[in-house]
């Protein structure tokens, strides 16, 4: 039996948000979203890297002291079915935005990032130079 990998810090707290954003049935809806393509970035990589079996046998951790997690998670799903994800340890820090094409960082109010998120799935990458 091949032996695999453990999940990455960003894999856990994907995986969390997705089972807080979809309740109860978290696991029948992340397979059926794989099983029909409907998944991108990091769940999309652990259903490429882990497999549909592996998720019946996972299951979420203990929650781990508030020093050691997000004190923000915010999800947005693009009409494509892309989620940006945005996440930061603390109030003084800057947001951390995760998505297909890849990572962002940006300082502001969670109003401004959703915008910047908005702007983000309207333009790609290229409205991470934008103001």
């Amino acid at each position: 039996m091949n032996k695999l990998r453990s999940l990455t810090p960003k894999e856990h707290t994907a995986l969390q948000a997705f089972a807080l954003e979809n309740g109860r049935r978290w696991k029948s809806k992340l397979n059926d979203d794989w099983m029909n393509a409907r998944t991108t970035g990091i769940l999309q990589a652990l259903r490429n890297s882990h497999g549909p079996s592996w998720l019946v046998s996972y299951s979420l951790s203990k929650p781990e002291p508030a020093s050691k997690r997000p004190s923000a998670v915010i999800a947005v799903t693009a009409d494509n079915g892309d989620i940006y994800e945005a996440t930061r340890a603390s109030k003084n820090e800057a947001w951390t935005i995760t998505y297909p094409e890849g990572q962002d960082r940006f300082a502001g109010t969670e109003t401004e990032l959703r915008a910047h998120i908005k702007r983000l799935i309207s333009r790609g990458p290229a409205a991470k130079n934008a103001p």
